[in-house]
This record gives C-alpha cells, sequence and structure tokens, in this order.
C-alpha cells in the first residue's frame, strides 16, 4: 500500500518516492507529483500525534498523547465499574 496525496501545485496524484526516520514518531517523506507539466518534488511529515487504542505493550521511551475522547470515555468506564 502506497500513501498518496494530491500535489499542493497543480492538485494532481503525488507519490511517495523515499522516506527517512526522523523519530520513533516521525517520519519524513519526499513525494513527486504524477502529473510530468508540473513535476514537483516535496517533503511531507507524517506523525504520530495521539493514541485511540493503548497497546498492550509498554515501552517507556515513547510517550504519544491519549486523544481527548478516549480520555473521556475511559473515565466513563471508570464511574461505571466503581
Amino acid at each position: 500500500m502506497r500513501i498518496t496525496i494530491k500535489c499542493p501545485i497543480c492538485a494532481s496524484r503525488s507519490v511517495a518516492r523515499s522516506s527517512q526516520e526522523l523519530s520513533v514518531t516521525l517520519r519524513e517523506i519526499t513525494y513527486r507529483c504524477e502529473n510530468d507539466e508540473c513535476g514537483h518534488i516535496y517533503i511531507a511529515q507524517l506523525e504520530v500525534v495521539r493514541t485511540l487504542v493503548r497497546s498492550a505493550i509498554h515501552n517507556p521511551a515513547v510517550s504519544i498523547p491519549l486523544s481527548k475522547h478516549v480520555s473521556r470515555r475511559q473515565a466513563a468506564e471508570l464511574v461505571q465499574t466503581a
């Protein structure tokens, strides 16, 4: 599976050509526009920004904030089980 996005210049399909891990939660991706008349090559970033379901594995080196929706749902579940 390839993640594609629209070119910010001409709105044509752009394809990822390479990527580089900057951290465990951040990648830098080089995209190329498939419109030969445009030919735009640019960098985008893909970042893990929040957790919806906590992992069953604990990794103290990684800190990903919980979504506010998850926090509210978990608080409600705690109240119901008490």
